[in-house]
């Protein structure tokens, strides 16, 4: 079959690969739509060892259960469910956790053998491309709840990066009845895909004051910032991934009681709200790519941002 293969560093390569084999409690899933996340780019031109060649990326697709035929989205967190992280509830940080288009082939492939606990079975009339756009919406699921763990009733929601994680994080506050999301980016394009969602817009930089800023980017700069910019006892809330580094006013946090949290994925509950949502939506801000050009779709991302905000697998 054939797949989309980060085959060494700095090199992406359509490739014939052998069919998935299903293991105990796996089933084959035919993939139809797999979006290509910015973490993935990052992973690539960095040369992260978070991801390590060859390896089929791709943990955010759907496609059609090979078995009964059954439309699913597939959950990429493969937690344990047996170590005290999972016991405790917090199976996005199982000791062991495996992420499938990280730790096992993923889903830039024709098929992929994934666990059949970790596919959601979703509306034959909801569209693959949709879909795909459940895991980015798990993880906003996620973050928005550990906000709410600390203010349950934010009036005002920065966020900082109007990529797909951004937009996400967004398009969630707004439904779970956030008053006021402001969002900036320095793409013209992203941010009018923003506003189109109801989102209010900032240009490159948020402006004011915040109950919680949500920091997509990950830059020692944007990691400042939403430190800086949010009220007394307020929440920055971190999920970007860009850089290590962090610059910040210590001494400033602890007079103003302010908190900074860190995201990461979701569990199964997260996961299939966000399904439930994305079932709801008709995107206009997804560009598609066919898999067999999937070389090029991949490595004209890294020029910089799309217009798009979302590119997507399909075939």
């Amino acid at each position: 079959m054939k797949a989309l293969v980060y085959a060494r560093p700095l090199t992406m390569a359509i490739q014939d690969i052998p069919e998935p084999v299903a293991e105990p409690g796996e089933v084959i899933v035919d993939v139809r739509a797999a979006g290509i996340c910015g973490s993935e780019l990052e992973g690539f031109a960095t040369q992260n060892p978070f991801r390590v060649p060859p390896l089929v990326m791709g943990h955010e697709f759907a496609g059609v259960r090979v078995e009964d035929g059954k439309k699913v989205v597939v959950n990429p967190m493969v937690s344990c469910h047996n170590c005290d992280m999972c016991h405790r509830g917090l199976v996005n940080l199982c000791r062991v956790r495996k992420i499938i288009g990280i730790h096992r082939a993923g889903g830039f492939a024709e098929r992929v053998a994934v666990p059949a606990a970790n596919c959601v079975e979703v509306r034959d009339e909801v569209p693959f491309t949709t879909l795909a756009l459940t895991e980015p919406m798990a993880n906003a699921a996620h973050a928005l709840r550990l906000v709410q763990a600390h203010d349950p009733w934010p009036q005002r929601i920065g966020i900082i990066g109007c990529g797909m994680v951004g937009l996400a994080a967004g398009i969630l506050a707004r439904h779970r009845g956030v008053p006021e999301v402001v969002i900036c980016d320095r793409s013209a394009a992203r941010l009018a895909s923003a506003e189109r969602l109801g989102l209010t817009v900032a240009g490159a930089t948020l402006a004011g004051e915040f109950d919680a800023i949500y920091d997509s980017v990950g830059s020692a700069a944007t990691r400042a910032a939403s430190v800086e910019q949010i009220r007394p006892g307020g929440t920055a809330l971190w999920a970007g991934l860009h850089e290590a580094q962090a610059d910040l006013d210590s001494l400033a946090m602890i007079g103003n009681e302010k908190r900074i949290l860190a995201t990461f994925c979701y569990d199964q509950t997260d996961f299939e709200a966000a399904t439930r949502l994305v079932e709801t939506m008709s995107p206009d801000f997804v560009a598609t790519c066919p898999l067999d050009e999937g070389v090029e779709g991949f490595m004209a991302l890294l020029d910089g941002p799309a217009d798009a905000v979302k590119t997507i697998l399909v075939r």
